[in-house]
């Protein structure tokens, strides 16, 4: 593909983290992609298109996301679609000879994870999916201690990723309340992330002991008029069910002998919106939480039976610090929109190069999924579920 035209399909919340990024990167990369350019915003809503291209300087917009595959001047994609949506879009911009970053999840189930990670694999594009909590410093940080031993051999994993966004009653039913076309809730909308956290840190899970699951709100209010991902808006009289979680933990056993709680809450009163996890190895313990997003904590064994926790700030050195950040200086703080832009860099990175992308793999994408399965399965049967990983 030589046209680099850029199109984000999907103008909603996350559309918007894309499309923010894009432009940031814009001029690092335009001396390596010839025509890389701000092409098209595609959404079926108007209004919202043209108001995310007028703000990052989109040259155009459209109603189809279907019209960008056609499009021969486009040659990347952001699938930043409702869920049941990704796979089709995924395939048609791949069978279009279009490099793609598709939002997490990949898919609503393993299945067509694996469909896509098929055609990825026989495409000359640079396929990826969006796990951009890998690219927060201190998380990449404490993967390079695991993998140097500096934490010895993992005995055990803690991670959950608590948000607070629909613990309203009152904000209204969506598609993301409905299993066929969300898959499961919290589970797949935010705990995609954890799970792919832990298989960054920890290495593969291939089976999940035992689940359970909690659907706390059953009933929501139809909007009025339309939405945007998270916001309230008038409702109207009708109530519709909702049938995916809104919590969900699990048990979960990894490859190297570690086994790892995990949890995921969309009703987490207080908790935002955050990441978090801990690791604990037989020389020492490292523990993170995006509600302290520069920093982590490290204990080491010193044989006290009082080992104490130190505060590691991110630095220079901190990986993409250096050379992606603006003020590469002790102290300066890294948002989430620097995130997105790390993610963004490797992505284009990757393109430019004609390289597969190493960190967000279509495979990555693939194996969240088989777990993701493996938990809501569990949950289902109340039973023990070996996760039968599809190969490589």
């Amino acid at each position: 593909m030589d046209k680099h035209g850029i199109a984000i399909v999907g103008a909603g919340m996350i559309g918007a983290a894309h499309a923010f990024s894009y432009r940031n990167q814009l001029p690092r990369f335009a001396g390596q992609l010839a025509g890389l350019s701000l092409d098209t915003v595609a959404d079926p809503n108007a209004e919202l298109a043209h108001s995310l291209a007028a703000t990052y300087g989109f040259q155009r917009t459209a109603a189809d996301w279907k019209a960008v595959m056609a499009d021969p001047n486009i040659g990347i994609v952001s699938v930043a679609l409702p869920n049941f949506l990704h796979v089709e879009a995924v395939e048609s911009a791949l069978k279009a000879g279009k490099h793609v970053l598709c939002e997490k999840p990949l898919a609503l189930g393993a299945a067509d994870a694996r469909r896509l990670y098929e055609s990825g694999k026989a495409s000359n594009v640079c396929a990826a999916t969006v796990f951009n909590y890998r690219r927060i410093p201190a998380v990449a940080e404490i993967r390079n201690l695991i993998a140097a031993g500096e934490l010895g051999e993992i005995v055990n994993v803690l991670v959950q990723f608590q948000c607070e966004y629909a613990a309203d009653p009152k904000l209204p039913h969506s598609w993301r309340y409905e299993r066929d076309r969300a898959g499961p809730g919290s589970l797949l909308d935010i705990g995609t992330h954890a799970i792919d956290t832990a298989r960054f840190l920890c290495g593969e899970v291939d089976e999940v002991a035992g689940a359970v699951s909690t659907i706390s709100i059953k009933e929501r209010y139809v909007a009025a008029g339309s939405t945007v991902g998270h916001n309230r808006v008038e409702l109207s009289d009708e109530k519709r069910t909702v049938d995916n979680d809104d919590v969900m933990s699990a048990l979960l056993q990894f490859r190297s002998g570690a086994q790892g709680m995990f949890s995921s809450s969309r009703v987490a009163i207080g908790m935002g919106n955050t990441l978090s996890f801990e690791v604990f190895g037989t020389k020492a313990t490292a523990r993170f939480s995006t509600k302290s997003l520069n920093q982590y904590e490290i204990a080491r064994f010193d044989g006290s039976g009082q080992s104490c926790f130190t505060v590691v700030p991110n630095r220079p050195a901190s990986p993409y610090l250096g050379r992606l950040l603006p003020v590469p200086y002790d102290g300066v703080g890294v948002g989430y929109a620097e995130i997105f832009n790390f993610m963004m860099a490797e992505f284009l990175t990757a393109i430019a190069e004609k390289k597969p992308i190493a960190n967000g793999t279509l495979l990555d994408g693939l194996r969240a999924a088989e777990i993701l399965d493996a938990i809501q399965l569990a949950a289902d049967t109340r039973g023990r579920v070996v996760i039968e990983h599809a190969s490589a």
